[in-house]
């Protein structure tokens, strides 16, 4: 436990600091960082299974964050997905042509996911960074994940009795997972308070505790869905990255699944 708060405190000091450094590319880069990580850690996890990921391929998809926000239109977006996913289905099985079938459509599987579960889902982030006061609206992001696990290991511990998903993560407990949400939406309503007090927003808290309730759901999916990979293959944590937290993606589970889903929620909220 002591390890946990030591490393929560290290953690919340560093993504207050990104908060503050507006720069694209640092932004970008620090994503990017966290995707090759979690790539590694991924691909790990599945060799560990017997399991051969084509490695190089998911470092490649990382680097495609640094083309979010801005910098490439919309219009050209689209033409280079149209171009890079029948380019990227083309080079894969290439490689494993080449290569004489030492990687199963099976190992093929598994690579392809890993773009869509990884880099795709924290480019989100970068997405909600360039939106108008994006430095502030991403903390619904890092709250909709962290919030939600505390609550939920504080309030499960406490009164935690019905179990959950037991086949997936024993330990979870239905009045955790209500506790979680109710955290998402109490730090929410904190926020907003915060956001329109001192940074001249105008969030609607009716919308605001709405994205919360969804934010602390999909939170908890994103974590029993990494607890669904690491019982498949047998590992305990990912990695050993963070003390008391283990590596990028047991840290980062829940944001990769609350990401896109508070980024649509926004899209949709300024669209009304």
């Amino acid at each position: 436990m002591k390890k946990r708060v030591e490393s929560a405190v290290i953690f919340t000091v560093i993504l207050i600091l990104i908060m503050f450094i507006n720069n694209p590319i640092v932004d970008s880069g620090i994503i990017v960082l966290l995707s090759i990580i979690g790539i590694y850690e991924y691909n790990k996890a599945f060799k560990s299974a017997g399991f051969k990921p084509i490695s190089w391929v998911g470092y490649i998809a990382c680097f495609t964050i640094f083309l979010m926000g801005g910098i490439i239109s919309d219009e050209n977006k689209i033409i280079l997905i149209k171009i890079a996913l029948p380019a990227l289905v083309i080079a894969i099985f290439m490689y494993i042509i080449i290569t004489n079938l030492k990687r199963t459509i099976v190992d093929v599987a598994i690579t392809v996911f890993s773009l869509i579960y990884i880099p795709f889902m924290f480019s989100f982030m970068k997405l909600i960074l360039v939106m108008p006061q994006g430095r502030i609206l991403v903390w619904l992001v890092f709250l909709g994940a962290f919030a939600s696990d505390t609550f939920a290991y504080f309030i499960g511990t406490k009164f935690g009795k019905n179990k959950l998903c037991p086949d997936i993560s024993p330990k979870k407990t239905v009045e955790g997972s209500i506790g979680g949400i109710f955290g998402v939406v109490l730090s929410y309503i904190i926020l907003t308070y915060i956001a329109n007090k001192y940074f001249a927003m105008n969030l609607g808290y009716g919308y605001i505790i709405m994205a919360g309730i969804i934010a602390g759901i999909a939170g908890q999916f994103g974590d029993l869905a990494a607890s669904a990979i690491k019982r498949y293959c047998k590992v305990k944590d990912f990695g050993n990255l963070i003390p008391g937290h283990g590596g990028i993606l047991d840290r980062f589970d829940s944001i990769l699944f609350v990401a896109p889903v508070v980024y649509m929620f926004l899209k949709i909220y300024i669209l009304i």
